[in-house]
């Protein structure tokens, strides 16, 4: 079974960079390439069980579903209810963790999923360049003093 896994370090204390990216919805907000990403019938984006439109600027189209988000410990997973990618068995989670020495987070994105074994490398590369766009693009977001009491 592949696995994707991307993290860096954003410049901005753990609380600030999940307030900006918990709500499932906000995705576009920061990730470069996704035009929008709204929850079908105006759901609460903090639901679990809630389900994601995302629309990439490419116009592919990605329904997913919120499987669990916590915000005691920052994270939160969900999966493909479709796709265009002929993945199975996908669980994709995002999570925030503090980093005390500087007041800045480390972000880490991963992901598990089955796919015929001819199609593996190029999805497994793609995710790495996407995952790590949208966590450079996060860090962006956060201006040079965010790191700052």
């Amino acid at each position: 079974m592949p696995r994707v896994f991307v993290s860096s370090v954003v410049d901005a204390p753990a609380e600030k960079v999940w307030a900006m990216i918990r709500r499932f919805d906000a995705v576009a907000d920061w990730l470069p390439f996704v035009k929008s990403s709204p929850i079908e019938d105006g759901g609460d984006p903090t639901r679990v069980g809630c389900v994601r439109v995302l629309t990439q600027t490419d116009g592919e189209v990605f329904r997913e579903v919120l499987v669990a988000l916590s915000d005691a410990e920052r994270f939160y997973s969900y999966t493909f209810v479709s796709s265009p990618v002929a993945v199975r068995n996908h669980r994709t989670t995002l999570r925030v963790l503090p980093i005390t020495d500087g007041n800045r987070s480390y972000v880490e994105w991963s992901s598990r999923f089955e796919i015929d074994p001819e199609h593996e490398t190029q999805l497994v590369d793609l995710m790495n360049r996407n995952f790590l766009a949208g966590l450079r693009n996060l860090d962006g977001k956060f201006g040079a003093d965010a790191a700052c009491p």
